[in-house]
């Protein structure tokens, strides 16, 4: 039998197999932790080829005149128009899944001194296989590598962080997120706020490596 769990945040409590575990119901209306880690991947991929033309632009002319009219070339104009472009798209994106999502993203935590386990909820892990499938599709009839990926992406539903590898720990008490930041791994945590220093010294405590 399918284990139900509250559509609620729950408080985070200490199970007698020595894990901790909780549930917590994310307003993706109220609360911009996802909008804002999707936003920030957009910016960041954008800023790469910007940084080139730009660099590219200056050597070409002297500095003097690089940061004037002729720094504004086409192909700025084109990176910047693209990624206002590609933000407009992601905002409205992000509307219509929160919309299917009933406003809210419902994930499970499981916690021991080893490891952190995030599971998106068993309803929304199956709406967002099916999206993540579909982008899929639409990325190979397209050739575009970074649609594909963009799928690939959204079919994972599970998040496992080993403690002993987390290299960073960074809190956004404001929006109840502890980031976990492993070399090739980023997991997401959030938290009620009644819990939230507990959760964050068990981290700290079992992450030796975490700056």
């Amino acid at each position: 039998m399918r284990k139900k769990y509250p559509k609620t945040t729950t408080r985070v409590e200490l199970g007698e197999d020595g894990k901790y575990r909780w549930t917590y119901a994310l307003n993706m209306y109220k609360n911009p932790a996802i909008l804002l880690t999707v936003l920030k991947i957009i910016v960041i991929l954008f800023s790469i080829p910007l940084i080139f033309v730009l660099v590219r632009t200056a050597i070409s002319n002297d500095w003097a005149n690089a940061w004037g009219e002729k720094m504004w070339d086409s192909s700025i104009k084109i990176l910047l128009f693209v990624l206002v472009l590609f933000i407009g798209i992601t905002l409205l994106a992000y509307l219509i899944v929160a919309g299917m999502y009933g406003g809210k993203y419902i994930v499970h935590f499981t916690m021991d001194e080893k490891t952190l386990v995030h599971a998106t909820d068993g309803a929304q892990s199956k709406k967002a296989r099916r999206m993540g499938l579909v982008t899929i599709g639409a990325g190979v009839l397209s050739g575009r590598a970074g649609t594909i990926s963009a799928g690939m992406a959204a079919t994972r539903t599970t998040s496992t962080t080993d403690l002993s590898s987390v290299r960073r720990i960074k809190v956004r008490r404001g929006i109840n997120l502890i980031k976990l930041n492993e070399t090739l791994n980023h997991n997401q945590v959030y938290v009620p706020a009644e819990d939230f220093d507990l959760v964050l010294d068990f981290l700290r405590k079992h992450c030796p490596k975490a700056k």
